[in-house]
Parts: C-alpha cells; structure tokens; sequence
C-alpha cells in the first residue's frame, strides 16, 4: 500500500494534484498523460478522457481544483521506480519468491535480484547509521 513517503516523493506540480484527488488518480493520471500537457475544462462531458482514466469523481475534484489551467503531467519514472522496488522487497520480506514478482512486475528475475540486493544494500546502510 502506497503511503505518505511515496507522495513525498512526486514532483511538487504532482503534490497538489494528489492533495486534490489522492494519490491513486494522480498515480492513473501519470499512467495516461504522464510527458504531456492536459488543459483541464471548468465543465467535463461525459465522454471526457479525464472521466475515463480517473473516474467521475476524481476528474470533477480535478476539474475544481485545477478549472482552466494546463496541467504539465510529468512521467514521474524515478520517483515510480523507487515506489515499486520498495514494494518488491516488502512482498518479498512477506514470502514472495523472485519469479514471483518477477511476472508480477513484468521483470525478468535477474532484474528482480538486482533490485531485492540494492534494497539490502540501503537497508543495511540505514541499520549502520543506528
């Protein structure tokens, strides 16, 4: 489950848009338009491509906060990267073997290794500072 840390780690433009629709639309967002420029109508149809990537709810929430503004919607492929790696080794701590999240995740398991022993690394740098 993603939490505060992981909105901490979104570029500020991104942080106000999670504040405005939480962090699971602003996560569907970046999916969809992440590397572009979206201009964000006062008034949303129904047929709008907001309302089918965010859902009516979250696009209405965007739609107030944001009314008659273009929205850089930055691709956030770091700050996501981070976000996964960190729930890769939390399931792996939780049981999951490699090939596991290897299909889970679309890796290959070489990259799941690499990732799971990079996070060690981190883990026991921070258990050292202690």
């Amino acid at each position: 489950m993603l939490d505060v840390r992981e909105i901490q780690e979104l570029p500020q433009s991104l942080t106000d848009v999670a504040e405005a629709i939480g962090l699971a639309a602003t996560l569907a967002l970046v999916e969809h338009a992440g590397g572009v420029r979206i201009y964000v109508l006062e008034r949303l149809g129904d047929e709008h491509r907001l309302i089918d990537w965010l859902g009516r709810e979250a696009a209405v929430r965007l739609s107030e906060a944001l009314a008659m503004e273009e929205l850089v919607v930055p691709r956030c492929a770091d700050a996501l990267r981070r976000v996964r790696n960190r729930q890769m080794r939390l399931e792996r701590d939780q049981g999951a073997r490699p090939a596991e999240l290897a299909l889970r995740y679309r890796l290959t398991e070489r990259q799941v290794y690499t990732i799971l022993s990079r996070a060690d690394d981190e883990a026991r740098d921070q258990i050292s500072l202690l």
